[in-house]
């Protein structure tokens, strides 16, 4: 059953029992999120899991976005991570939604909680261990939007670039560069980028209402940007194609937790303790110039 809430100029739909998903998210009337599509059949070659159900929306990747083994249990982490295929829990406060979800593996408990101002959206996660051992994961936020909408991308500088679905090699060197290369990709162009070691923790993105959201998250935990660009060419079958985007902090240098513990660059929650990390979008409605007569 869909949850539908409203906070000032905030619109807001979930289907909690649809691995808590948002299937919509909206600022002053406008779609921020990609919609439910009006027909879907899934893709006849395998392009995983996660493409067997409507793709759209907002999921949280927990514990890793790719699939993967987990590094300390006997466990092949699905596709997207284990929160998208699960039941969670929803209710409403005064100027928040509140979500909740339990592992059916790990003795986690995740918590998401979206608390609404006036101009802005914290998102505030909590990872809660109930176990007896330290347990490693990574948590990508993944809020699909409008590829088409987008007009202006601004990004923080960074030390290195992978593109990580062509295996493409790129000699893009600054954010500008960045910007030009992925606003230019033509129809059947699809890119899964990862900017390194970033400067700072905010992106903006430019949408074509005018509207501006500022993502700012916590550096020091994630160091990696995901950008995932999708120009109808992903799934590549015919029917299946999507226009979309999206923009995810990412803890390591990809999304596959397998490789961020490797690295030493995973998040961790501690047994009978809880780690917690907010992520603030900020809108903006831009100004345009009047015309002097």
């Amino acid at each position: 059953m869909a949850l539908r809430v409203s906070f000032g100029e905030w619109e807001v739909e979930s289907l909690p029992e649809d691995g808590g998903r948002l299937s919509s998210l909206r600022f002053l009337g406008r779609d921020l999120l990609t919609q439910k599509p009006e027909s879907f059949h899934a893709p006849i070659k395998d392009f995983g899991l996660f493409e067997t159900r409507p793709v759209y929306g907002y999921d949280d990747c927990f514990p890793s976005a790719d699939p993967c083994r987990y590094p300390t249990v006997d466990w092949q982490i699905p596709d997207h991570g284990e929160l998208c295929w699960l039941k969670w829990e929803a209710r409403q406060t005064l100027d928040s939604l509140e979500f909740q979800a339990r592992s059916l593996v790990l003795p986690i408990r995740f918590q998401r909680r979206m608390t609404f101002a006036e101009s802005s959206l914290t998102w505030s996660f909590r990872v809660a261990n109930s176990g007896l051992v330290e347990l490693p994961f990574q948590h990508v936020m993944h809020p699909l939007m409008p590829l088409r909408e987008i007009t202006s991308i601004s990004l923080p500088d960074f030390s290195r670039i992978v593109e990580d679905y062509r295996k493409e090699k790129l000699s893009l060197t600054n954010p500008e560069e960045v910007e030009k290369w992925l606003l230019g990709h033509p129809a059947g162009k699809v890119s899964m980028l990862y900017l390194q070691r970033l400067s700072t923790g905010r992106v903006t993105i430019g949408f074509s209402n005018d509207l501006r959201i500022s993502v700012e998250f916590p550096v020091e935990l994630f160091s990696t940007l995901g950008i995932w660009w999708d120009n109808e060419g992903y799934p590549d079958e015919e029917g299946c194609r999507r226009v979309e985007c999206a923009f995810e902090p990412i803890p390591g240098s990809a999304s596959r937790l397998s490789e961020a513990y490797l690295e030493g660059k995973c998040l961790r929650v501690k047994p009978g303790e809880a780690i917690a990390w907010n992520i603030r979008w900020i809108i903006e409605k831009a100004q345009r110039a009047k015309s002097v007569s």
